[in-house]
């Protein structure tokens, strides 16, 4: 059913389709599988594992832009109050629209997950896929996180009381995103003073 809102001249000034209860109980069911927890809950979870030379250093946040279209905004890993790592709603459709560009044609599944592949590899992601990478990270063993394909779990895998000085010895930096480069450096012995000025 479509209702209409008229103006003193007769003109339509809004049209919205009436949606039925189940339609709205629907998007709460869908709401509440994606997002298991709330997110101060799960910041609290996730900062809580990190190692206790950065803690109250290294912050993850997120933002939602109140007149933005959708109400989206920003996630963002800080160190020092300074953002080290952001990924927008935005910025993530931005760059996947340019990618799917460089096709021509209706695109298949394979090259869409292709696609996805691509931005994940990079760190940009929207809000839905950082906080499941997050909530997905409390559940996973340290060698899971230290290995896992999204540069975000890495660096809570770096950042994590059980990462210690052997396991971080072996690891390689040099290919690494910006933001596993940053927190590996802030956990080793020298970094300690890294951003401080």
């Amino acid at each position: 059913m479509l209702f209409q809102t008229f103006g003193w001249n007769g003109e339509i000034w809004a049209e919205a389709e009436y949606k039925p209860p189940e339609v709205l109980e629907e998007r709460a069911d869908f709401e509440a599988r994606a997002f298991p927890m709330k997110w101060t809950k799960l910041k609290q979870l996730v900062e809580a594992r990190f190692a206790p030379e950065v803690i109250g250093r290294v912050q993850v946040q997120t933002t939602r832009y109140r007149y933005a279209h959708d109400h989206e905004g920003e996630f963002l890993v800080t160190l020092d109050g300074k953002k080290i790592y952001g990924s927008a709603y935005y910025q993530y459709w931005k760059e996947r629209v340019a990618l799917c560009d460089e096709h021509t044609g209706e695109l298949p599944s394979e090259e869409v997950q292709e696609i996805e592949r691509k931005l994940r590899e990079r760190g940009v992601a929207d809000h839905f896929d950082l906080h499941q990478a997050m909530f997905e990270s409390l559940n996973q063993p340290l060698d899971a996180m230290l290995t896992n394909s999204r540069p975000l779990i890495r660096a809570l895998g770096i950042l994590d009381a059980r990462c210690g000085k052997r396991r971080l010895a072996k690891l390689d930096d040099a290919s690494e995103h910006e933001l596993v480069r940053c927190v590996f450096q802030l956990r080793q012995p020298s970094g300690r003073g890294l951003l401080a000025s």
